[in-house]
């Protein structure tokens, strides 16, 4: 099989990662894509962030709909801060015969080579980068640009950030995540405080 992995805090999901992943489907010819939720970025900061348990919840509900795009809750479990290579040795032990796509964005991609062992990472997944607004993507100027795939996907400028902004401005995030993922979200309260 051809497994898709992407990776992120989905603080929340919403409709770009959605497509993102549909697209990778359809381009890569994968069978399933795995969204991967940390439990906590070594990235980012954890002020404007849910708990894991209450993030992969909404990923759950955000691709209740989609047999071919499913949750998965390594790092949720673990309790600690993951690094890609450490999610990848694991979906690599319980699907050794499978092709594995680590999916980002041009974004992301553009800083890969920062990240915890980058060469590793590249033998155990093929890269693959969705273009994204704003980035140029030129895969040879890259230093792992031979290890990475591009593929195609609409552009759409939805950030978790711009929602959680909207929802503390009380504006509406219809149509930016998944209706389910909304009515979590208001029922709950979440976001209103910065």
């Amino acid at each position: 099989m051809n497994i898709g992995i992407y990776g992120g805090t989905f603080n929340p999901p919403h409709l770009g990662h959605l497509i993102l992943a549909q697209s990778a489907i359809d381009a890569l010819d994968l069978d399933h894509v795995l969204l991967v939720p940390a439990f906590q970025s070594p990235f980012k900061r954890l002020s404007e962030s849910l708990s894991a348990e209450l993030r992969a919840e909404m990923v759950e509900l955000a691709v209740s709909d989609n047999p071919r795009i499913r949750g998965e809750y390594h790092e949720v479990l673990r309790k600690e801060v993951s690094y890609t290579i450490d999610t990848l040795r694991h979906i690599r032990e319980s699907h050794p015969d499978d092709t594995l796509f680590l999916l980002m964005g041009a974004d992301t991609f553009n800083e890969f080579h920062l990240w915890n062992d980058p060469a590793e990472i590249v033998s155990l997944a093929t890269l693959a980068v969705a273009d994204r607004p704003g980035n140029a993507l030129d895969l040879s100027a890259h230093p792992y640009g031979k290890a990475a795939r591009r593929f195609s996907m609409p552009l759409i400028d939805i950030s978790s950030t711009d929602i959680r902004r909207r929802i503390r401005e009380n504006q509406s995030i219809n149509y930016l995540v998944p209706w389910a993922v909304s009515v979590f979200i208001h029922s709950q309260g979440f976001y209103r405080e910065p």
